[in-house]
């Protein structure tokens, strides 16, 4: 049930004593504590990340390590959630995030096998290859890079696959491996001066701004000025505002993963992020295998509520072995032992929490990527820094994810 990333992972090698006291306690060693504490370490501030197990070894460790545009979802679609502001806002965003993480990763010679040759989006019916062309009309007049792709092109961009009726190219889009990511940037963090402490599993949060008392299992505690909250499904028993509670909800991504493909058919395969079907099903290739999670959908229940991720559903994994077998015959007979969940966390509109909590002077959140902390996480964890040490975000779309946006009027 571990990840195949997590397996293959290099381990993090400089892990901190905890102090008695920090400026800034970061609860959670996944992407976004880990990003949050490396930009609080360059801004020179004094930072503590408490880590329940080791770095990236929860949902950092267990997606599909893609790097998105647009939530996944199809830009006509955001355009009619969001309006049109704001999906360009929302656009940005993402975009800005993959060219700083991109750049960071660059600077701090992090090896987690970036792929740049962006991501397809493929129609898995008639109606979906409209909604792409809709999409791509749309992309068109603001000026996105993207590239349509009919169904009779399709073997030069895929050659492997059968049953779509099309696809849409990003540009934008990349693969990493995301457990040797996150911690290349925590030896980062470390490097700047943040301390990265794992095995520190939080039970409590007590006192105020400039007094926090962060209390662990262990029965110690370390004293903090300011607390961030970057544990997505845990900080809701964390914060005593109640207001995570309300708007956080945990749901299970299942992920499955092929042993080594034959060099001739692995060969087939490009280094696409990809999905089809509004994005609930989502594949690639890492080295010789082929990866793909999604269809949680299908079973009852849609996995929403759950919290364990060292179990699986069978019934999933069976379905997302029909749909590899319907779609890429070429991996009919390919065995896919390996099997791991993870848990996400969503938010009512579909948008993470970026900020302080109301009402709760010192205390912040960043968490909830609703599936796409990948895409999200890098720049917001830098927005986030600028909040705590300068009062204020230069980002103009950081606004979109204030959690006083849920605060009960």
């Amino acid at each position: 049930m571990t990840s195949l990333w997590i397996d293959e992972a290099t381990p993090f090698a400089s892990p901190s004593t905890r102090p008695e006291r920090t400026d800034v306690a970061v609860i959670g060693g996944g992407i976004a504590g880990i990003s949050t504490a490396l930009h609080l370490a360059l801004a020179g501030a004094e930072v503590t990340v408490l880590e329940q197990g080791s770095v990236a070894s929860r949902a950092s460790g267990r997606n599909d390590g893609q790097l998105l545009l647009g939530l996944g979802e199809h830009y006509h679609r955001i355009h009619g959630q969001f309006g049109a502001e704001r999906a360009r806002q929302l656009w940005d965003f993402l975009a800005d995030n993959h060219v700083a993480l991109r750049e960071a990763l660059a600077a701090a010679g992090v090896a987690c096998e970036l792929r740049q040759h962006g991501g397809l989006r493929l129609a898995e019916t008639p109606h979906e290859w409209t909604e792409l062309q809709t999409a791509a009309a749309l992309l068109a007049a603001e000026g996105k890079a993207h590239e349509l792709v009919p169904a009779r092109d399709l073997p030069r961009w895929l050659p492997p696959a059968v049953g779509f009726h099309g696809a849409l190219h990003l540009r934008g889009e990349a693969i990493v491996q995301p457990a040797n990511m996150v911690r290349g940037l925590a030896a980062a963090a470390a490097r700047a001066g943040a301390r990265i402490c794992e095995q520190q599993s939080v039970t409590t949060i007590d006192g105020e701004a400039g007094d926090f008392r962060v209390q662990l299992a262990t029965g110690q505690q370390l004293q903090a000025a300011m607390v961030v909250h970057c544990t997505s499904t845990l900080a809701r028993e964390l914060d005593t505002s109640g207001l995570l509670q309300r708007c956080v909800f945990p749901f299970r991504g299942q992920v499955i993963a092929s042993d080594g493909l034959p060099k001739e058919v692995a060969a087939q395969f490009p280094d696409y992020a990809m999905s089809s079907n509004f994005c609930y099903e989502y594949f690639r290739m890492t080295r010789d295998r082929f990866v793909i999670g999604g269809k949680r959908w299908s079973v009852p229940g849609e996995e929403l509520g759950l919290l364990d991720d060292q179990g699986n559903n069978p019934q999933i994994t069976q379905n997302l072995l029909s749909y590899v077998h319907e779609h890429f015959p070429a991996l009919r007979g390919v065995p896919f032992p390996h099997v791991w969940t993870g848990i996400m966390a969503g938010t009512p509109d579909g948008l993470p929490l970026l900020g302080g909590l109301p009402d709760r002077p010192g205390t912040f959140a960043l968490l909830a990527f609703n599936g796409y902390g990948l895409s999200f996480a890098f720049l917001a964890g830098r927005c986030l820094a600028e909040m705590i040490t300068e009062g204020s975000c230069s980002h103009p779309s950081a606004g979109l994810f204030a959690p006083r946006r849920f605060q009960p009027t």
